[in-house]
């Protein structure tokens, strides 16, 4: 198990600062980069998760602590909102929270003005109560709440004791495992669509170094090619989360980030190849050498054996000499000069 768990974080590791393991990433097995691509989105979800949990942790003690101390007292009898005392309207804006807190036992909606102002709003009306976040708005009447959690009646000092109970823990609980849940889903969803895009990308910048890639090979260095920008894309989220501090070009850098990864990966593939080709070239021409070196040694072998210069010296001496008295004529006997 330990085991694993370094091989993932060492993959990460390489994936972000050695490009030279993208040629060992482009030969893994499709189902190893999508592994790797699940884990990755898994720590991402939980840190996440993490993150919003905390923060609605902190949001309901902010609110639990506003209620208590500047908030009016108020009921809820037969369906309807009753604040004690002259002020019927009570408001508070959490800017550090981007959140809203209304109780108005006069209005049965919200204003135009409120709307726009609070990204998240929490408000109980004359006749309703009203959750808005970014994404959704939720409208509940006091008769259905009545019927839905069987309460007979509700005042502020029930919702405090309710919200200091052993109940919020279930809630934050039941919270933190719902957001895993559902930013594994969107997040691996919208982050699959990115590596489709840029293994399409990386794809036409291989055709066009003339490398010879299969698709399957870009779609893993594309899984890997990611992983900066969504490192980043965590930490910019949980950031944003916490303080609401956004980048306006931040989509931009995390797609560049993802290109000139995938790009940097293919010139560097390309640059080994062409180590290798010469390697080879090195290589060929060294055979060649010791071919020509053992082709001429052989011719050599082949050659005729040529006699030793002192007896061919002794050859022609003797048939000098033997030339010589074939040409001398023969002394008659007895003659004299």
């Amino acid at each position: 198990m330990e085991e694993k768990k370094t091989l993932f974080f060492k993959k990460v590791k390489n994936a972000i600062i050695n490009f030279d393991e993208y040629q060992n990433f482009s030969k893994e097995k499709l189902g190893t980069a999508i592994k790797y691509f699940l884990k990755l989105m898994i720590i991402f979800s939980i840190l996440i998760s993490v993150f919003l949990t905390a923060r609605l942790y902190k949001e309901v003690e902010t609110l639990k602590t506003s209620f208590t101390n500047e908030c009016p007292d108020f009921k809820i009898e037969n369906n309807i909102l009753i604040i004690d005392g002259d002020n019927k309207k009570y408001e508070k804006d959490f800017e550090y929270e981007l959140l809203g807190l209304i109780i108005d036992s006069e209005s049965t909606d919200l204003t135009e003005e409120q709307t726009e102002q609070y990204q998240r709003v929490i408000a109980f009306l004359k006749d309703k109560m009203v959750i808005k976040t970014q994404d959704a708005e939720t409208r509940m009447t006091y008769e259905d709440i009545s019927k839905n959690q069987n309460i007979n009646g509700l005042s502020k000092q029930q919702m405090l004791d309710y919200a200091n109970s052993n109940v919020m823990i279930i809630i934050y609980v039941i919270f933190f495992v719902a957001t895993i849940i559902f930013a594994f889903i969107a997040y691996s969803i919208q982050i699959l669509m990115d590596i489709f895009l840029l293994s399409i990308i990386g794809l036409i910048i291989s055709r066009i170094a003339a490398i010879k890639l299969k698709y399957k090979e870009i779609f893993n260095m594309s899984v890997y090619a990611l992983t900066l920008s969504i490192i980043l894309y965590l930490a910019y989220i949980c950031v944003n989360i916490m303080t609401g501090f956004t980048i306006t070009y931040f989509d931009l850098a995390y797609e560049i980030i993802s290109y000139i990864y995938i790009i940097t990966a293919i010139l560097m593939i390309k640059s080994d190849l062409i180590k290798q080709q010469i390697e080879v070239g090195k290589i060929v021409e060294e055979q060649k050498k010791v071919k020509e070196e053992k082709q001429e040694e052989n011719n050599e072998e082949d050659k005729p054996k040529e006699e030793p210069k002192e007896d061919k010296k002794e050859d022609k001496e003797e048939k000098k000499k033997k030339d010589k008295e074939e040409k001398e004529p023969d002394n008659p006997e007895g003659s004299q000069a």
